[in-house]
């Protein structure tokens, strides 16, 4: 990102990131740009030579930061023009003069789909790398977002490189909806996914309408008995993360909308993430865990009533399946390592084959993705 800076944003591009799934792009000024809070800004070691922090880290960018009470972040975004496996690397330097130290947030489309967050201290050199399947259009963020103060002309180096691996690589699933083809949508990781109508017994054309932000297009907008079905068994024998972003629109009947399943209640195991109304909105992540008499793993937290998108994040690592919503953990329940694994691959809006017979998702559901990694949910 240093080597290539341009404050025209032609490849890589900076943005205020404030910190509700908007962006500002920050404005051209002198050899840097700045943002709307004047406190916000980037440059360069080339521009500012003598800045504390370019002796540690040569060449780096300059970013300054406004602080935890300001409406917006520094962020710098690149992105993926093809599939393909990539290496995010970043280094960081706080100088000692410089003010707090700054928490480092490396994220993919939205604050809350986290990648990585970690705190660059002063004084010292943070240094972190990850390696991610980039599906083409994803962004990948680096933001500095102070819990506290901000800091004056923070030193970081931003990576990105391919990695010559085969894609995908930890990605088994991942459905947009961006467009339909006739009854079908593309999952960039494997095999298309089929929208079918319960009722009618058959594949139909879905519908789409409004994803969470624009810069993810279209969302997957399903009616009572509409579903969709995806090819693949999932391998789950070790870590796992299953997201999606969901807009729950009301509750069908009495009946539990089935967000995402392949729970298997014939050999056990597979994951469902089901919203249902109980004196209120809940919504509950659970696992199959005997076949005779059917015993079951899970939790279930309250969910908004308030009809908006939110992000769900559900990750299975070290013996334990951890629940995240709006990139906040809120409950967990142990499970051993592969006992998600099911012999049914997903649906998206219906639960399996399992009764209640039928579909009863009312509900826009967009960016489902699945990947033999565990990503964060602290």
């Amino acid at each position: 990102a240093a080597a290539d800076y341009d404050p025209d944003g032609t490849r890589w591009h900076y943005l205020e990131d404030q910190r509700n799934r908007t962006w500002t792009p920050m404005t051209p000024d002198g050899g840097g740009v700045i943002g709307t809070d004047p406190a916000n800004a980037i440059t360069t070691c080339r521009a500012q030579p003598s800045a504390p922090a370019c002796a540690a880290l040569p060449g780096a960018l300059l970013i300054s930061t406004a602080g935890s009470t300001s409406a917006a972040d520094p962020a710098i975004a690149f992105t993926s023009p093809t599939p393909q496996v990539i290496q995010l690397s970043v280094r960081v330097h706080v100088a000692s003069d410089a003010g707090a130290e700054q928490r480092v947030r490396i994220y993919r489309n939205s604050r809350e789909d986290e990648l990585f967050t970690g705190t660059a201290v002063e004084g010292t050199t943070f240094e972190h790398s990850l390696t991610v399947d980039a599906l083409p259009d994803d962004r990948f963020f680096l933001a500095l977002a102070p819990a506290a103060g901000g800091a004056a002309q923070v030193a970081a180096h931003f990576y990105i490189n391919g990695t010559g691996a085969a894609f995908p690589s930890t990605c088994q699933l991942a459905v947009g909806f961006g467009a339909a083809t006739g009854n079908t949508v593309d999952n960039a990781c494997g095999p298309d996914v089929t929208h079918n109508d319960y009722m009618a017994g058959m594949p139909v054309p879905p519908v789409l309408g409004p994803g969470p932000y624009p810069e993810l297009g279209q969302a997957a907008d399903l009616t009572a008995e509409k579903y969709y079905e995806t090819a693949n068994v999932l391998d789950k024998a070790g870590d796992t993360t299953v997201q999606l972003w969901v807009k729950h629109d009301a509750v069908v009947d009495v009946y539990g909308a089935w967000l995402f399943s392949d729970l298997d209640l014939d050999a056990t195991g597979g994951l469902g993430i089901v919203i249902y109304d109980q004196s209120g909105l809940r919504m509950e992540v659970t696992t199959c865990t005997a076949a005779g008499p059917l015993m079951f793993a899970g939790e279930d937290v309250a969910y908004p009533a308030d009809a908006a998108w939110h992000f769900i994040r559900v990750v299975h690592t070290a013996g334990n399946v951890a629940i995240c919503l709006d990139g906040t953990r809120v409950a967990s329940f142990p499970t051993a390592t592969g006992k998600l694994t099911s012999t049914f691959h997903p649906y998206i809006g219906k639960n399996v084959r399992w009764t209640p017979a039928g579909a009863f998702t009312d509900a826009s559901i967009d960016d489902v993705r699945v990947l033999s990694t565990a990503l964060p949910c602290n």
